[in-house]
């Protein structure tokens, strides 16, 4: 597949919760960083690299959640952890970057895509 017809999603979790990227006055108004893949690179290495050029927070990839394909695109979604755990109570990363709690994930990606959100529901609650 290009690398123009596929994406990579990073789903980090930490203490605070899930780390999104701000886009106000888009729908949806936040979403997963990530990013397209370069040449011969692995999800995990996009999932990493789109992170830390979006957010400029460090992750360690984890394992991937699956592959949904939507309008010719692909989007795999990698879990993924911060490299430094976030400061206890911390939310915003920047102004465009900052940590959602559950029950705030649904009020900004309502549709996110349902294997997603069941993970989420395990991994934020078990922290």
């Amino acid at each position: 597949m290009s690398r123009e017809n596929h994406l990579v999603l990073a789903v980090v979790t930490a203490g605070p919760g899930l780390l999104l990227v701000h886009r106000p006055g888009e729908t949806p108004p936040a979403v997963l960083p990530g990013g397209r893949p370069e040449p011969r690179e692995t999800p995990g290495a996009t999932a990493e690299r789109g992170c830390e050029e979006e957010t400029r927070v460090r992750i360690r990839a984890g394992r991937q959640l699956g592959r949904m394909v939507v309008d010719g695109i692909a989007t795999t979604y990698v879990a993924a952890r911060p490299v430094t755990e976030p400061p206890v109570g911390e939310v915003a990363v920047s102004l465009q970057v900052a940590w959602y709690r559950l029950e705030q994930v649904d009020l900004v990606l309502p549709e996110l895509w349902p294997p997603v959100r069941q993970y989420l529901e395990k991994a934020l609650r078990a922290m």
